[in-house]
């Protein structure tokens, strides 16, 4: 229910961003200047000799850019967090952890970082991991208990 509303307010503040811009907009407040003499224009870096001699309308103003982003709500994690005690040391920073709550093994491999800070993982410390809902036989150390 709190992501339906939070959806509600942000198409609602859009709508009316769009509203006010459409009603303040019009083709003739757009300001353009135009270089007159091409003897007068002076080469800069960074851009073409030719392009610089050809005049051409540059607009001054020009419509706000939050028009074009809409900005979402990120989602939340969606991950199961568990305690468990790691049983084996695998290759390629592998675990086999037993979660203390259904006494369930899975394969976890350590987060970001964990690796990161080289903190080390042996057999009989124990973690906190992060399940995915989607596959709970594998999963991601994320914490270390002293």
């Amino acid at each position: 229910a709190g992501m339906a509303a939070l959806r509600f307010l942000t198409a609602i503040l859009l709508v009316s961003q769009v509203a006010s811009f459409a009603l303040s907009y019009s083709p003739s407040s757009l300001r353009f200047s135009q270089a007159r003499d091409p003897a007068s224009v002076s080469p800069t870096v960074g851009s073409s000799f030719a392009a610089q001699l050809c005049p051409r309308k540059v607009a001054q103003q020009r419509p706000p850019k939050f028009l074009s982003v809409v900005m979402m709500a990120k989602a939340g994690k969606d991950c199961i967090e568990m305690d468990g005690i790691v049983t084996d040391a695998l290759p390629n920073a592998m675990f086999r952890v037993e979660l203390e709550a259904n006494k369930q093994v899975i394969l976890a491999h350590i987060s970001g970082r964990i690796r990161k800070n080289y903190i080390k993982i042996l057999p009989g410390d124990k973690v906190t991991c992060e399940l995915s809902p989607y596959d709970l036989t594998k999963g991601r150390i994320t914490f270390r208990f002293k």
